[in-house]
């Protein structure tokens, strides 16, 4: 056994160092060598009576990559136990003692065909099973009698196939899309491929592709496109284990260009590697296993459910199509040479949710060949998708199967360089083209669904540019950066070629390249500032721009993902539009009703009903700068003043805490922390580094320091998911420990940040850069800070800070994926901007605290 071992071990290395190119023949060559061995251990074992080793999975299907599972079945037929017992040692140490992963079972025929019919990995398993060593017909008569069987109810079998389809989509996601594409179980992953094959045995008896050929359920050429990408995605999986040297089937981004590499793709140019070629080839090929997949899966479903058929008749007639248990037929060949036919269709898919019957697909590629690629539009064609756009994520499948068969480029041709590209940015779920569908669909569905978003549509005069400003915000990437610039040319000659006017084509323009202006202000300006509103809108222009781009900004955060889009950041971003609004409307931003003086008044007004005097708040307003109150909402500033009512103590420290959803809607789970204690340098990174060890995370700050010293900071901070309810006492307490010295914090930081660093899967790499930003500020130097995130980040930051003795007026601290974004507003002791030296001695001790 051990002579066994070793011989595993070497073959594998030898693969491993000098073997084939990832892909089928590498699997084809592992999979040989331990057929191999396992051959020579049974004959060396010399069993008595009947009996089988029988491949299963991915070893059955010769597919073992190199860390895949060893599945093994020991068939037989009335063998004693003693004597099975004594081949498992035989058989399956030697694996184990070659560091292999084994999953293994001993069954007799009856027991194998029983639990076949009853779990259907089982079932699955036995049809992808072949004989390694011993009595091969013993596997025959089981799978013979299974699917003897089992084709008696095959409802039964493929309802349990769909719905296990359905669940491991909808957990592993949509491999043609995702930044971290799950090679095995995301759907157009290579177990579609699986599936299909096991849905031919319930209907067709045969669990082969070729079957549903004949079936009519693939077409030919379906069955070619699918044995390209399936290699395309299998090697993908070889070559990712080659790599980690250990089980994964997603492809996650830090071993992306690795793997590239290995399958002999080589970088390029700017935004260009290896990892992006590859990348892209991957997504076009688990397209291609999810649009025949889908198309195959519609028919299969129908026929399980009515029993198979070769041809039944349209249960819809559409002018020139059919409609057949939700699958869309071309009936009239004549509509090949209308120029609507590819939005007419489109139009149809979306109407009828149906997917594209795969002779009619065939037939509408080769339309589009025979065009030499390109497709007019006509007026009807552009309202069909603008409608098919506007209908929301249920538009998503048909805009997919109008790129499966080419039409999408030939009508866009300047889309070809989009289609597929990756956003290698863990800020980003989606391949580029995806996003921008994504984003499409968003808003499609928000103006249905949210009323704020209905009532900014009745500010739009010309919703079709809202739509394709939406969808056509970031076709820059695809032609170089900054990508708000680059898009403008690629966005004007789509918009050209659909027809459209000038004024729609000037809206667009203008969404493209203002697309980024408010989130970028919303997170990371001062929006107490006048001056800061006033900008926008002199950049924004009119009020149907400005809400416009308030719409599309939330479609693209939500088809982005969580790190770009919050309840808080929401949040931010209609408190923006809506003093951007006022000031188009010729309303000065400091009149307001959250201006300065109205909320003074109203801090008055209800200070009674909340507990504090009416003098305690005129004399706490009158002790701290304009810009106070401004930033402020008046049950803030009553409630500061109720905390400094009474004198200080020098190392007291008050705290109050004021959940987030009641002081602005639609933020539970983000809290206010009020904390008034006599100002000293550190104060706010000690606070800062407080709530970074109870695991909370800080999303913005306003510091101020009153007349007579008293510092009155405000922190909206956003609660750890597994937070109880004595998480901010714990909290509070601390603080009141560190600020007066009794805490050990950094030390506690760093042991944290070491267990956070161990449970750490993958990590990317986010280089620190630190920079004072152009804008002008009234009141302060804006430093803006991007490196990665990390335990304590926060507080090394705020720390370098007060050792130059800054005083830090407003944060607005945000991560985004595995990147933080921070932006201080910071003054010198005499409550000013920085000078030149002293800005460039800031930046100097960030990026030192930073380890840069």
């Amino acid at each position: 056994m051990p002579e066994l071992a070793d011989r595993l071990k070497d073959g594998l290395a030898e693969l491993r160092a000098d073997g084939p190119a990832p892909g089928r023949a590498w699997c084809a060559a592992w999979t040989e060598v331990v057929d191999g061995a396992l051959r020579d251990a049974v004959d060396e074992a010399a069993p008595q009576g009947r009996l089988a080793l029988v491949a299963t999975g991915g070893y059955g299907r010769r597919e073992m990559c190199p860390a895949s599972d060893v599945d093994l079945l020991l068939l037989h037929d009335k063998v004693p136990h003693a004597e099975l017992e004594r081949l498992v040692r035989e058989v399956v140490y030697p694996l184990w003692d070659a560091s292999l992963k084994v999953g293994h079972a001993v069954r007799d025929r009856r027991q194998a065909i029983s639990l076949a019919l009853d779990d259907l990995d089982t079932g699955t398993a036995l049809l992808d099973a072949r004989t390694v060593a011993g009595d091969s017909q013993l596997l025959r008569d089981a799978q013979s009698e299974y699917l003897k069987k089992m084709r008696r109810r095959p409802g039964r079998f493929l309802e349990q196939l769909t719905r296990a389809d359905q669940e491991r989509r909808q957990k592993a996601g949509d491999s043609a899309e995702v930044l971290e594409p799950d090679l095995k179980s995301g759907a157009g992953g290579l177990r579609d491929i699986q599936s299909l094959r096991w849905a031919a045995a319930a209907l067709l008896g045969e669990p082969r592709l070729d079957a549903l050929v004949s079936g009519r359920y693939l077409g030919a050429p379906d069955r070619a496109r699918l044995a390209r990408a399936y290699d395309e995605v299998l090697a993908a999986r070889c070559a990712l284990h080659l790599e980690l040297d250990h089980p994964s089937d997603v492809l996650r981004m830090d071993h992306q260009q690795p793997v590239a590499l290995a399958l002999g793709y080589e970088d390029g140019g700017d935004h260009d590697s290896a990892a992006h070629r590859h990348l892209r080839d991957l997504y076009l090929a688990a397209r291609t296993i999810d649009h025949v997949h889908r198309r195959a899966w519609r028919l299969i479903e129908a026929d399980a459910a009515r029993g198979r058929r070769f041809r039944r008749t349209a249960e819809a007639r559409l002018n020139g199509l059919g409609l057949v248990d939700g699958v869309l037929t071309i009936e009239d060949d004549g509509l090949l040479d209308d120029d609507e036919l590819p939005l007419y269709v489109l139009s149809k898919l979306v109407e009828h949710r149906a997917v594209l019957d795969r002779s009619s697909a065939a037939k509408i590629a080769r339309a589009v060949d025979r065009r030499d690629g390109t497709w007019p539009w006509t007026p009807n064609a552009r309202r069909r998708f603008l409608a098919a756009l506007w209908a929301g994520h249920t538009s998503r499948a048909a805009l997919a199967e109008l790129d499966d068969v080419g039409a999408w480029v030939a009508l866009l041709p300047e889309w070809e360089p989009v289609r597929g590209r990756p956003q290698r940015n863990p800020f980003h779920l989606f391949s580029l083209d995806r996003h921008a569908i994504h984003a499409a669909a968003t808003l499609g569905d928000l103006v249905r669904t949210e009323t704020w978003a209905t009532e900014a549509l009745e500010m739009v005069e010309d919703r079709d540019a809202l739509m394709l400003g939406t969808l056509l915000h970031d076709v820059g990437k695809a032609y170089g950066e900054p990508h708000a610039e680059t898009g403008a040319a690629p966005a004007r000659s789509m918009m050209t070629r659909m027809g459209l006017g000038v004024a729609t084509q000037e809206l667009v323009v203008s969404l493209i390249r203002l697309h980024l202006l408010l989130p970028d202000v919303a997170t990371r300006r001062d929006l107490a500032d006048p001056d800061v509103i006033v900008d926008v809108a002199r950049q924004v222009g009119d009020r149907q721009t400005l809400h416009a781009l308030h719409l599309l900004t939330a479609a693209d955060g939500l088809a982005t993902g969580p790190s770009a889009w919050s309840s808080w950041k929401a949040s931010l971003l209609r408190e923006l539009v809506r003093k951007v609004d006022a000031v188009l409307e010729q309303t000065h931003p400091t009149d307001l009703n959250d201006g300065a003086e109205a909320t003074a008044r109203e801090a008055l007004a209800m200070s009674e009903s909340l507990g504090v005097d009416e003098s305690e708040v005129r004399n706490h307003l009158a002790a701290l700068p304009r810009r106070y109150a401004a930033a402020m909402t008046p049950r803030a500033v009553v409630r500061h003043a109720g905390l400094c009512a009474k004198p200080l103590g020098v190392a007291e420290v008050r705290t109050r805490v004021t959940p987030g959803d009641d002081v602005v809607e639609d933020l539970a789970g983000y809290d206010d922390l009020d904390v008034v204690a006599i100002d000293s340098a550190g104060l706010f990174s000690r606070i800062a580094g407080v709530i970074a060890l109870h695991g909370g995370s800080i999303l913005s700050a306003d510091a101020h320091t009153r007349d007579d010293g008293i510092a009155v900071d405000t922190f909206t901070v956003q609660r750890p998911p597994e937070a109880g309810a004595t998480w901010w006492a714990a909290v509070e307490g601390d603080i009141v420990e560190a600020v007066a010295g009794r805490l050990a914090l950094r030390a506690r930081l760093a042991k944290r940040a070491e267990r956070y660093e161990r449970r750490r899967t993958h990590m990317v790499d986010v280089p620190t850069s630190v920079s004072i930003a152009d804008d002008e500020s009234s009141h302060a130097t804006i430093l803006e800070i991007r490196t990665r995130d990390r335990t304590g980040v926060l507080f090394d930051i705020t720390a370098a800070l007060a050792e130059l003795h800054l005083d830090i007026v407003v944060a607005k601290i945000a991560t985004l994926g595995e990147e933080v974004v921070d932006v201080f507003y910071v003054r010198d002791v005499d409550g000013e901007r920085l000078d030149p030296d002293h800005a460039r001695e800031a930046v100097l001790a960030i990026e030192s605290a930073l380890g840069d």
